[in-house]
């Protein structure tokens, strides 16, 4: 194969291998952005829940402080087990909000990075067209060098060839000033 051939199927696999990870990658950013909006509503939802778990809470103590104050024992057994099942609650929607949390902040670390590559890549495509630009400019330049050089060639001929015939003119004038 011809080297253009050859280079011009090279940048085509190249620009096709690279329109599939670019799919793949926006494939992966769409996904993250998803995980991030899903773990926004879990941790609403995780706020919410704990709200509600404070709220029973004190309404418990309140039942317990009144059925205290009543000495309805079978009442007071009753109100501590549903503080004691509240306070489980809190803290099972707490590790909860907890965990959501860590997903949210691996998520947008995540979609950062996804950012990052994506944006890295499109670095590398600029710079390697960066690059061609320059590699062109330089093969123009060194066939523009090339001409020079010629052209320098040719005027140093012309001005040896001109100082001969200026040494000769010189000799002729002399011989043309003694003969008269």
């Amino acid at each position: 194969m011809k080297p253009l051939t050859t280079m011009a199927m090279g940048a085509v696999i190249l620009a096709l291998g690279y329109g599939a990870a670019d799919a793949q990658n926006g494939r992966t950013i769409k996904q993250d952005r998803q995980d991030v909006r899903q773990d926004r509503r879990d941790l609403n939802h995780d706020n919410r829940d704990i709200r509600q778990d404070r709220r029973d809470l004190a309404g418990d103590r309140r039942e317990l402080s009144r059925d205290e104050k009543a000495g309805r024992t079978g009442q007071v057994k009753q109100d501590r087990a549903d503080i004691r099942s509240d306070k489980r609650d809190l803290r099972a929607d707490a590790r909860d909000r907890r965990d959501d949390r860590r997903d949210l902040n691996r998520d947008r670390r995540d979609l950062r990075n996804d950012q990052d590559v994506k944006r890295d890549r499109q670095d590398v495509r600029q710079d390697r067209r960066d690059l061609g630009r320059d590699n062109r400019d330089i093969r123009q330049d060194r066939r523009e060098l090339a001409g020079d050089r010629r052209d320098l060639r040719q005027d140093v001929q012309d001005r040896n060839a001109d100082r001969r015939d200026l040494r000769q003119d010189r000799r002729d004038l002399a011989s043309d000033e003694r003969s008269r």
